[in-house]
């Protein structure tokens, strides 16, 4: 791979840029989801949390690049109460049997 390109494998690795995820915080609550445009909402789970995104399972396949509201409660801290985030799916996991649900990760947007 280095030769090919002309540098080290030091060099690459020197180059590449590292980027801090924030914290998750394991957390399993019922959420409310809907794709953009949608008027009716779809129940999930959420999995975990960050201040950047979020975690979560559905009963419904959402595709990668999608623009969803989501909705959920919680009365722990250092969380929200309750809240009402716009976000993009930016991963999707769908599994096998016996765990047949997809699972996604959004970032959030305003």
């Amino acid at each position: 791979m280095g030769e090919a390109s002309g540098s080290t494998p030091a060099e690459e690795r020197s180059r590449t840029a590292w980027i801090k995820r924030a914290q998750r915080r394991p957390i399993q609550i019922p959420l409310r989801h809907r794709a953009d445009g949608q008027k009716e909402w779809t129940a999930g789970e959420m999995l975990n949390l960050s201040d950047t995104g979020l975690l979560f399972s559905s009963e419904t396949v959402l595709e990668v690049g999608a623009k969803v509201e989501i909705t959920f409660q919680t009365s722990s801290p250092p969380l929200l109460p309750s809240s009402t985030r716009f976000a993009q799916i930016v991963r999707r996991v769908l599994s096998n049997w016996p765990d047949t649900r997809p699972i996604f990760g959004a970032k959030f947007y305003s």
